[in-house]
This record gives C-alpha cells, sequence and structure tokens, in this order.
C-alpha cells in the first residue's frame, strides 16, 4: 500500500528524475508555494517539445498519474504566467486561435521569433516551431546574433489593404 502524500508533498521519485529537481529548484526561486498540482503542471511543459495547449497539459497530468480538472490547469498557468515563469503563445491555424503555453526554464529557453508590421507595429508570434527553428538558424548561418528576440518586418493584412 502506498503512503498518502500531503497536498503540499513533493513525491519522494521526483528528487531523482532531472526534470522533478529542475522543476523544484526552479519553483524554490519564486513566491509560489511549492505544491504538486502546480510542480506536476510545470513539469509536464518542461517535458514538451513544443509550446502546448491546456488540454494538453490535462492529458499529460493524467499520464503521470496526477487527475484534476481543465479548471484547475487553467487556474495554475495563469498563476505561473502571472509570475513569468510561464509563457503564453497564440497559435493562429485554419480552426481558430488558441492559447498555448511553454515554462520558461533560464537561458536555455528559446527566443521568440515574431513578425511586425511596418505601419501599424503589430506583433505576431511565429506559430509554427519548425518556421521559428528555420529562422533562427538562417539568421545565425547570417551572422546575426539570435540571443535576442528574432523580429520579422513585413506588413499585416489590414495595412495591406489600406
Amino acid at each position: 500500500m502506498q503512503p498518502m502524500l500531503l497536498p503540499c508533498a513533493i513525491p519522494p521519485e521526483w528528487d531523482n528524475d532531472p526534470v522533478g529537481r529542475r522543476v523544484q529548484e526552479w519553483m524554490r526561486k519564486t513566491p509560489l508555494r511549492l505544491t504538486i498540482g502546480r510542480m506536476a503542471v510545470v513539469k509536464v511543459l518542461a517535458q514538451a517539445q513544443t509550446p502546448v495547449d491546456a488540454e494538453a497539459v490535462l492529458r499529460g497530468l493524467v499520464e503521470q498519474g496526477n487527475p484534476t480538472s481543465l479548471a484547475t490547469v487553467y487556474r495554475i498557468l495563469k498563476e505561473l504566467e502571472q509570475h513569468a515563469l510561464v509563457e503564453r503563445e497564440w497559435h493562429h491555424n485554419s480552426l481558430g486561435t488558441r492559447s498555448c503555453y511553454a515554462v520558461k526554464l533560464g537561458p536555455q529557453h528559446k527566443r521568440a521569433c515574431c513578425f511586425q508590421c511596418d505601419v501599424c507595429g503589430r506583433r505576431r508570434k511565429v506559430a509554427e516551431p519548425a518556421l521559428a527553428t528555420q529562422l533562427a538558424a538562417a539568421a545565425e548561418h547570417e551572422g546575426y546574433n539570435t540571443q535576442q528576440e528574432l523580429v520579422v518586418v513585413s506588413r499585416c493584412a489590414a495595412c495591406s489593404k489600406n
């Protein structure tokens, strides 16, 4: 029989898991209380290869044996975003727009790649990770420092019509 964990107790197996250890170190530097729910959400985000939506976070939690509600996932993501621990991106496709989240675990976090309108200044993050990677690689090949935000200046559809 497994011992029952208190709501704020960290599972002992997380001390042996490199991602779990990194998440614990990172969370302890914030004013947020270290809870199983927050740690589990951050762990799912840290293991994701690309930004994921709240539903994917929920599926990851269920797969890890941490079932919860979608409302709780959104609340935790909002808290983490407010403390600049998680970054929200807007992904646009033919089905509409959705929020996707990525954890920011320090300097290894990739810098943003976005389009900026040369008329109105509107900015939109490049939603396709493969395209953002290719643009960053092309910039590095040309000798540009990609440690800063990569901005592609062009004209948005609204300003093109005017």
